[in-house]
């Protein structure tokens, strides 16, 4: 009995630790996602549970035979030659319980710590939610360190930098809810390095397709700004009473009045 109560938790426990190790060995990014995760380590203590009542189980097996023998050995030397045996049965029985239960915590522990670091690589790439303009909007992270460090260009006085991040960010997020900023900061970078073409088609695109974003006035007075710069004052007069038609308001309202003066 000895041998087979041994060998019945062995099997059980090598497959918890081999498959605990597994996981542990693979690569980062082949891990479980979150939820998986989770199941993975509830699997991990249920299985635990499982060899600790073998065990427990057994224990006790042992424990009531012992007792029995004891109480009929009375002088029998057979019968106390068995119970010593029994004794030092129960006692390797225990230490093989804590030595594989502890190491199997040690696994699970282990688990733990992997997944807590997977999880915090995740969030990294994790949707955020940002205010833009005045509203909410969820966006990816790469999205919003790429317009943020755009904008922080312009901040610097790198234009001709902030124009090739803002361009770059065009094209890598077309539907994103940073477009409208990214249209306007890019338009006013082109202004500022006195691309004036570039400018009039950037805001004048901005408007048309944002014209109801609260940069669509400001993205105008620029068009207009622009349009003048270039010699094109004709044109430029017409955005600025344009602007005036369809954002009375607005603050850059009061900047097209005075230019529109400025020019008679």
């Amino acid at each position: 009995m000895p041998i087979a109560a041994k060998s019945g938790i062995r099997p059980l426990f090598g497959a918890v630790a081999a498959a605990a190790l597994v996981a542990l060995s693979s690569p980062a990014h082949a891990l479980f996602e979150d939820e998986e995760a989770r199941k993975a380590i509830l699997d991990l203590r249920a299985r635990i549970d499982v060899i600790t009542r073998d065990y427990s189980a057994q224990l006790r097996n042992l424990g009531e035979r012992l007792e029995r023998l004891e109480g009929r050995s009375q002088g029998s030397l057979t019968l106390q030659n068995e119970i010593q045996r029994m004794r030092e049965e129960i006692a390797s029985l225990r230490g093989q319980l804590e030595v594989q239960t502890n190491a199997l915590t040690v696994t699970q522990q282990r688990q733990l710590e992997q997944f807590a670091t997977i999880d915090a690589r995740m969030k990294r790439f994790e949707p955020v939610q940002v205010v833009i303009d005045g509203k909410n909007a969820t966006v990816d992270q790469a999205e919003r360190r790429a317009f943020e460090a755009a904008l922080a260009q312009v901040r610097a006085g790198d234009f001709k930098g902030a124009s090739v991040a803002f361009e770059q960010f065009q094209v890598q997020f077309p539907e994103s809810a940073y477009a409208p900023s990214a249209a306007f900061w890019l338009g006013s970078s082109q202004f500022a390095l006195k691309n004036y073409k570039g400018a009039i088609a950037t805001h004048k695109a901005m408007v048309a397709k944002f014209p109801d974003n609260p940069r669509a006035p400001d993205a105008m007075l620029n068009l207009a700004y622009a349009q003048i710069e270039s010699g094109d004052v004709r044109t430029g007069k017409k955005t600025l009473k344009s602007l005036l038609d369809r954002y009375p308001r607005a603050g850059a309202a009061q900047a097209a009045r005075d230019r529109l003066a400025s020019l008679r």
